[in-house]
C-alpha cells in the first residue's frame, strides 16, 4: 500500500478484548455463568481505525505488540478490516495487551479489567515519519508518550491535523495538550481538571491549551463542544437499544475523523460521530456493530 493513500495514521494503543456477557455483576466471592463469550481486538486508537476502514477510509497502526497469540490475534484482527499494519513493530518475547469485559445484559453497562502487557515502548526512532508528514490527520490516544509527542511536534510543525482521543488523564498529558487541534475527550478526563462539576465547565480549560476544538462526551448524556471561535453546542446521544458500550467512545472518535475528512462543519461532524457511535453499541463487542456509511446516513435520516 503506498503511503499517499493513507488519510488517517494512528498512534497507541491496541488490545485484545475478551468479552462476556452476564445477567448482573455478581458480588465478591460468588460464582455466575456467561451467556456469551465474545474474543476481538480493541484499543482506543485501533478500533477509531477500524471505523474508518468501515466507513472506506485507509489508515496506517503505529504501535507494538507482542509475539504471543494475543498479538498474532490482534494484527490479524487489524489486517482483516484493511488497517495498513506495517509499522505495527513485534516485540517478539512480551506479552501483549488484553483485557476482560464483563457486560450486563439491559442496558450495556460494562466492567472492563485489563493487562497492559510488557512490550517495550515505541521510540522516535520507531515512527515513520514520512507516512504521518504524508497523511491528512494523525490520531493519538496519550499512550506511548515519548513517541507520541514527537509524531505530533513534526505533525503540527507541517500542517497535518492532530487529534487526541483523551479517555482518562495520564501522566505527561499536558504536555501533549499543546500540540493537539481536536480535543475529544472523556467525562472522566473533564472530571479530573473540575472535580465533581459538570463536563461542559472543562471546556474552556481543554480550550485554552490552544486546541482548535474541544469536544467532551458523556456516554448517554450526549456531548458538548467549544470552539476557539467561542461557538458551542450540545450533541444528544441517539436513543438505539444498548446492549454493550464497549468502544463507543472509539467508534465516535472514528466518525470524527471522518467529517474532519470531509471538512465537514464541526456540528455535523459531531452528530455523525454520535451517530456512528450508538449503532455500535447495538451488539456485544467493541467492533462488531461498527457500521457502514449507509448505515449511519439511514440512522441520520431517521433522526
Amino acid at each position: 500500500m503506498e503511503n499517499k493513500a493513507i488519510a488517517v495514521v494512528g498512534l497507541g494503543q491496541c488490545s485484545l478484548d475478551i468479552l462476556g456477557s452476564l445477567d448482573r455483576y455478581p458480588p465478591v466471592d460468588s460464582k455466575c455463568d456467561l451467556n456469551n463469550v465474545f474474543i476481538q481486538g480493541g484499543g482506543p486508537v485501533a478500533t477509531a481505525l477500524v471505523t474508518l476502514a468501515r466507513l472506506d477510509v485507509l489508515s496506517a497502526f503505529v504501535g507494538r505488540i507482542g509475539g504471543d497469540d494475543f498479538g498474532r490475534r490482534i494484527s490479524r484482527g487489524l489486517k482483516d478490516e484493511g488497517v495498513d499494519c506495517q509499522y505495527l513493530l513485534v516485540d517478539k518475547t512480551a506479552g501483549s495487551q488484553f483485557a476482560f469485559i464483563a457486560v450486563e445484559q439491559g442496558g450495556g453497562r460494562r466492567t472492563i479489567f485489563c493487562h497492559r502487557g510488557n512490550c517495550r515502548p515505541l521510540l522516535v526512532k520507531d515512527l515513520p515519519i514520512e507516512l504521518i508528514l504524508s497523511s491528512r490527520v494523525l490520531h493519538l490516544d496519550g499512550s506511548q508518550l515519548e513517541a507520541a509527542l514527537a509524531a505530533a511536534r513534526q505533525a503540527k510543525e507541517n500542517g497535518v491535523t492532530t487529534v487526541l482521543d483523551g479517555g482518562s488523564w495520564r501522566t505527561g498529558i499536558a504536555e501533549l495538550l499543546p500540540l493537539i487541534d481536536h480535543l475529544v475527550v472523556s467525562a472522566r478526563f473533564a472530571e479530573h481538571l473540575l472535580p465533581g462539576r459538570p463536563v461542559r465547565e472543562a471546556l474552556p480549560l481543554l480550550l485554552a491549551y490552544g486546541c482548535r476544538a474541544a469536544t467532551v462526551t458523556d456516554g448517554e448524556a450526549g456531548s458538548h463542544t467549544l470552539c476557539q471561535d467561542g461557538k458551542s453546542f450540545y450533541q444528544a446521544a441517539f436513543a438505539v437499544k444498548a446492549v454493550d458500550t464497549t468502544g463507543c467512545g472509539d467508534v465516535f472518535h472514528g466518525g470524527y475523523l471522518y467529517g474532519l475528512l470531509q471538512n465537514w462543519p464541526l456540528p455535523r461532524t459531531v452528530r455523525f460521530a454520535a451517530a456512528c457511535a450508538a449503532i455500535k453499541t447495538t451488539a456485544l463487542g467493541g467492533r462488531t456493530a461498527i457500521p457502514t456509511l449507509n448505515e449511519v446516513e439511514s440512522l441520520l435520516a431517521a433522526g
